[in-house]
């Protein structure tokens, strides 16, 4: 009976491509792409890269600015994650940790930017409105969004205003409580 011998090979070493992902595109390119700007890409660095920084001597690891591509490439296309780390030259479990470890990190970030009814008192008095008009239990806020068309404001912002399906509109978000939007209602007020 023959011996049989397993030889463990490990995988070639890939060279990352994602450098090519930052200089060679346009801004309509990185907007096609990760559906932001240059300069919005800039601010995310800016505000997530502190944390993203990774804490190793390895010479290897992946810049915060590369973690916040990879994660908006994943979140703007809804590709696979195998795609997307071909695309970069990374692999599927990079991506995956990267995706985890950027939306960790926005999530950690929700209450400077995310605001809620703080007290109990103010909690109950929106539920109560809120089931006063519909019969909706628990409820302490609604949100929606939508894309209003607009007609063409012409080059250099023509590329900011074109939405997935290629036409121009403003995506508008609004959240409100039972009594709904509260700006126009603030400036009614003040144009008595």
């Amino acid at each position: 009976m023959a011996a049989i011998h397993f030889v463990r090979h490990r995988r070639p070493r890939q060279f990352r491509r994602i450098d090519r992902q930052l200089t060679d595109l346009t801004d309509e390119e990185l907007r096609q792409r990760y559906r932001f700007s240059a300069d919005n890409i800039d601010r995310l660095v800016e505000l997530l890269g502190p944390t993203l920084e990774r804490r190793t001597r390895r010479n290897q690891a992946l810049t915060p600015r590369q973690q916040i591509l990879i994660t908006l490439r994943f979140l703007a296309t809804g590709n696979f994650m195998q795609v997307i780390g071909d695309t970069f030259g990374v692999d599927i479990s990079t991506v995956s940790r990267v995706v985890r470890d950027v939306t960790d990190v926005l999530f950690g970030l929700k209450d400077q930017f995310i605001k809620f009814p703080v007290t109990d008192l103010d909690r109950r008095r929106i539920m109560s409105g809120f089931y006063a008009i519909r019969g909706f239990p628990s409820v302490i806020g609604c949100i929606d969004g939508t894309h209003v068309k607009i007609i063409s404001p012409g080059y250099p912002d023509e590329a900011a205003f074109v939405n997935r399906k290629h036409q121009h509109s403003i995506n508008v978000q609004a959240t409100c409580d039972h009594k709904g939007p509260t700006i126009g209602k603030k400036d009614e007020k003040k144009s008595r």
